[in-house]
């Protein structure tokens, strides 16, 4: 009985000593812990190490648990979600034998307290700003998981806003200091370089950027600027290329550009059933020596109607008093018979105007307006000779991406006018005021475009009848011959038109039109006229040639009207 004693105890103690053993060997060699012919069961969980994060955190991403059978994937997985919460430099476990079972003990590591946060390399966004953003604050435990999401929060601020190469590059630690430092590149402008400008100089471009070497590349920023670059009207092409710079934290920019022609010189004549013979010079320059200034010259001579213009325009008029972009525009003419616009009256205009106009925001604009003209009757005409003198404001928002032939955007127009006219008889003034609503959207794939105008407009006192408004014609109601174009002192317009672009150079349109002017009172939409048509546009440097032919309203196709004319109808 001794004997058999004595030999089951030596039997237990060799059953529990290869356990331990075997326990230890899953410690020291998990790859072993699938060999267990017995798995030991899980009798207790001990968490030691942590003074700052709750146990319970930790044990709430352990699924190891007292009762389940001791498994080397599973312990695996447990360290690595505990790691995974970014508290701790090391994460390990270890075994002890417990009321018949095995604890299992999981020993962490604490990172340090945070006591200073830095960010190195910011411009953009000042460190309070950087340091309200992430979530990692001064006295907190250093938590690697964290961490990473400030990266990515900061780095997200940067994008959205347009900020394209900054990013943060590294993020050290100090443990003797206990400081986090984030390390920041932004991708600063080194320098800038234009290729392809052969007849437009350097500065005209250059001035039109708002980046600027030593500041920081922006998405957004640089849009509008090439946007300003290239709805200058003297390029076909505006394309930006990135060069690395003399640092890893530096760019060069490069304009890659295309240059159109911008000078013109057209001449011609012929024979109309009101306008008898005529014929006409027109020079055209649109980038005066390169400096971007406009000249414009044109004579008419006919039998009915002669007309000279000369006009100027300066986009950038006195920059050291005015600031950047105040443009400048001057106009003189004179006009001498029967202008067929101006109900037969055959007279002699002689006048001037002149324009500044000067940014407000990116999209907002002011102009202030000044003209003058005298009227005087001319050949046969006897009415009372009058000199028309005006100053206007005007208020204007546009987005369009390409004023010449936009695809998107809007472009809305508020303008105010004042005028007096001096008589012999009498010295009488008016007053209008007129609104353009334009709205562009790309449709049918983004390659095509749907363009929308709304014009309204109202005059009050003596109207002189170079500023009265009028429904009917090339560039309001289309279908229209002049005679049959209404006036009066106010005015509603309606168009739409669906431009389809067959390439580049060529846009077939299909166009409806309608509206009135009248002198008094309300919309009689009864009296309204309309037109509709097929168009064509031919896309050249100083502007779309419209060919547009008008079917007005209850005519049939074939009494269309063939209109020409430079430039999209609005």
């Amino acid at each position: 009985m001794v004997k058999e004693l004595k030999d089951k105890g030596a039997k237990m103690k060799r059953v529990w000593l290869s356990l331990i053993l075997l326990i230890l060997c899953l410690a020291a060699y998990p790859a072993l812990g699938k060999t267990i012919e017995v798995s030991p069961i899980i009798t207790a969980l001990e968490i030691k190490g942590n003074q700052t994060v709750p146990e319970k955190e930790i044990t709430d991403n352990i699924f190891s648990r007292p009762g389940d059978t001791l498994s080397e994937e599973k312990i695996k997985a447990d360290l690595k979600a505990v790691y995974a919460l970014g508290y701790f430099a090391d994460v390990n476990s270890s075994f002890e034998a417990y009321k018949g079972g095995t604890k299992l003990i999981v020993k962490v590591e604490e990172n340090p307290k945070i006591d200073n946060i830095y960010f190195e390399g910011n411009t953009v966004y000042s460190t309070g700003e950087l340091s309200a953003l992430i979530d990692t604050k001064v006295g907190q435990l250093l938590n690697f998981k964290k961490m990473q999401e400030d990266i990515e929060k900061v780095n997200n601020l940067y994008k959205k806003n347009g900020y394209m190469l900054a990013r943060v590059i590294d993020v050290e630690t100090d443990k003797e200091t206990r400081s986090l430092s984030f390390k920041i590149i932004e991708g600063v402008v080194e320098s800038i370089s234009l290729d392809g400008n052969d007849n437009t100089q350097d500065y005209v471009i250059l001035r039109e950027l708002r980046t600027k070497p030593g500041t920081v590349l922006n998405e957004d920023r640089l849009k509008k600027d090439l946007r300003r670059v290239f709805n200058l009207g003297f390029f076909s092409e505006v394309t930006p290329n990135f060069e690395p710079g003399s640092a890893k934290d530096k760019v060069v920019l490069q304009l890659k550009i295309k240059e159109t022609r911008s000078s013109t010189i057209n001449f011609g004549g012929g024979y109309g059933e009101r306008e008898g013979w005529f014929g006409f010079i027109d020079l055209s320059i649109n980038n005066l020596s390169g400096t971007g200034q406009g000249l414009l010259i044109r004579g008419q001579s006919g039998q009915e109607l002669s007309t000279y213009q000369f006009k100027y325009f300066n986009p950038w008029f006195w920059p050291q008093r005015l600031g950047d972009h105040a443009g400048l525009t001057f106009r003189r003419w004179l006009t001498i018979g029967r202008d067929v616009f101006l109900a037969d009256q055959n007279a002699k205009y002689n006048g001037f105007d002149v324009a500044l106009s000067k940014p407000l925001t990116d999209y907002h604009n002011i102009t202030y307006t000044l003209g003058s003209e005298n009227v005087d009757p001319y050949s046969t005409s006897t009415f009372e000779s009058y000199l028309s003198n005006t100053v206007g404001v005007s208020f204007s928002y546009d987005t369009r991406d390409f004023w010449l032939n936009p695809k998107e955007g809007k472009f809305y127009t508020l303008d105010l006018k004042n005028g007096w006219k001096y008589a012999a008889s009498a010295t009488t003034n008016f007053f209008k005021i007129g609104s353009d609503i334009n709205n562009f959207y790309p449709v049918l794939g983004g390659g095509h475009v749907a363009a929308f105008h709304l014009g309204t407009g109202i005059g009050f006192g003596d109207v002189p009848i170079g500023d009265v408004y009028w429904a009917g014609g090339a560039n309001t109601v289309r279908g229209y011959y002049p005679s049959e174009a209404k006036s009066g002192k106010r005015k509603l317009l309606l168009n739409a038109e669906l431009r389809l672009n067959f390439s580049d150079i060529f846009q077939g349109v299909f166009f409806y039109d309608w509206g009135n002017a009248w002198d008094i009172g309300t919309p009689d939409t009864a009296q309204f006229i309309s037109g509709w048509g097929p168009g064509l546009r031919i896309n050249t440097p100083l502007g779309p040639i419209r060919l547009d032919y008008g079917v007005a309203g209850g005519k049939a196709f074939g009494e269309g009207i063939m209109h020409f004319s430079i430039g999209q109808a609005f």
